[in-house]
């Protein structure tokens, strides 16, 4: 049998925009609307003036833009910049097991859009491909909820950003296939980024970002990967999935069906996906009983270990506090109880180190119940001053495609994104940039809607 990297890069390389179904075209766009709010609200976060300095410091042609810094700087460096800047609120959309790809593949394609002059069409094409191929390897990797302890945006994601970097620098079949080998080798990645609090959760999305770029461009000089990148001794499946998966699945209804749409939750909130479901409890129960603080004695969040591992551990004090409240259950529930609905500057420093905060989060107790095998079934309960008990079983959240969120949510985000950046973009311009964004197949280069975004 042969592996089944040739029908896929067959399908990578000939699927093109007239072939993408109309509902793929607009959740396409949807996906980059979404993306570049968060981008404009996360561009000044932490390690995102690292990442800039770091890319300028190695200087180069500059090919890319990187997004309002007024900026350019080679494609890889452009991309890897961009995509630390679509991380950093972990506000962008993602899809179970916790992969984030619109936060790289967004910005690739931009960067070499921008670099190769590609039309809206072009990119927008690139984008649902390349997410398209990431979610079938995704969905067939044999390692559980827990990936095991697999960071899959590092895993899956660098073959995403590679197909839509090896489309828009149209590269052929046989150098596309060696893409994506060369693109497996730098595949990698570990949620304990998340647990620890690290700045690596929103660098790790950089790399997967510049890795495509460059995986593409060494083919295209004529590097080669390995052939067998799938089925071989030692390929995707044997190291990632036990060898064992779905092959069925992994081919079938290429260019007929896209995948993305079923599986991508778009958030509502600027948290882990785990926290999403527990968030809406909260807001839910604390509206319905009137629930008061001060009255609070204890509270008690039951999860399941996925949800546990990645944001039920102690809130402790780290380098970076703010990917911290980002991956704490605790946090994300005293954050509800004292402030409401979750905005984002709730993540910031100043409301992370409330006092208030840290004294409700002592009150909050996060419970591992190993029967519980999805990352949003939870239990939340209340214990008030004087006995009374409140309680509510959380489920799947708004935004995910179980429970989807619409247009005009994506919308009312996007404008709530750039209204809380430090740099928003004039009333105007932000006009501009949705019109060009869902209108993108109009554009005869990505160039006009990037110079929008660039200062």
């Amino acid at each position: 049998m042969p592996d089944p990297i040739e029908p896929l890069v067959e399908y990578c390389v000939g699927t093109k925009y007239k072939g993408l179904p109309e509902d793929i075209i607009e959740f396409t766009k949807l996906c980059v609307l979404d993306l570049i709010g968060v981008l404009i609200a996360g561009f000044d976060a932490p390690g995102c003036g690292i990442a800039v300095e770091f890319v300028k410091e190695f200087g180069g042609k500059p090919e890319s833009s990187i997004l309002r810094y007024g900026a350019k700087a080679p494609c890889p460096g452009a991309s890897f910049a961009n995509s630390i800047m679509a991380r950093a609120l972990d506000f962008d959309a993602g899809m179970r097991p916790g992969v984030h790809l619109n936060a790289s593949t967004i910005p690739t394609a931009f960067a070499v859009g921008e670099l190769m002059g590609s039309s809206g069409r072009d990119v927008l094409a690139a984008i649902a491909v390349g997410e398209d191929l990431a979610v079938r390897i995704n969905q067939t990797t044999n390692l559980g909820i827990t990936y095991g302890g697999f960071d899959p945006t590092g895993i899956c994601g660098v073959f995403a950003t590679t197909v839509v970097a090896g489309k828009l620098f149209e590269l052929t079949e046989h150098e596309l296939r060696n893409a994506l080998g060369i693109a497996f080798n730098r595949a990698g990645g570990s949620f304990q980024n998340n647990i620890d609090g690290a700045l690596m959760v929103r660098f790790l999305q950089g790399f997967v970002s510049a890795t495509g770029v460059i995986s593409a461009l060494l083919a295209r000089k004529g590097v080669s990967g390995p052939l067998n990148l799938f089925d071989g001794i030692y390929g995707y499946y044997k190291l990632f999935s036990h060898g064992v998966y779905d092959k069925s699945f992994l081919l079938n209804k290429l260019g007929k069906e896209f995948l993305t749409p079923r599986y991508t939750m778009f958030k509502r909130w600027p948290s882990c996906g785990a926290t999403l479901s527990v968030i809406d409890g909260t807001l839910k129960l604390k509206e319905e009983e009137q629930i008061e603080p001060e009255n609070i004695d204890e509270i008690i969040v039951v999860v399941g270990p996925y949800a546990y591992n990645l944001t039920g551990q102690p809130f402790t004090t780290s380098e970076n506090p703010v990917v911290k409240a980002q991956f704490s259950l605790q946090y994300a529930v005293a954050n509800v109880i004292l402030r409401g609905r979750p905005t984002l500057k709730h993540y910031r420093m100043e409301y992370i180190s409330d006092p208030l905060v840290q004294r409700m989060m002592n009150k909050i107790h996060v419970v591992k119940d190993e029967s519980i095998e999805t990352e949003f079934k939870a239990e939340l309960i209340v214990k008030m001053r004087g006995g009374e008990i409140k309680k509510i079983e959380c489920g799947v959240p708004k935004g995910h495609p179980a429970n989807p969120i619409t247009k005009d949510d994506i919308l009312r985000k996007f404008y709530e994104c750039v209204k809380s950046s430090s740099k928003p973009l004039p009333d105007e311009v932000v006009k501009e940039v949705i019109d060009k964004i869902l209108n993108m197949e109009k554009l005869s280069n990505i160039e006009y809607l990037i110079e929008l975004l660039r200062c």
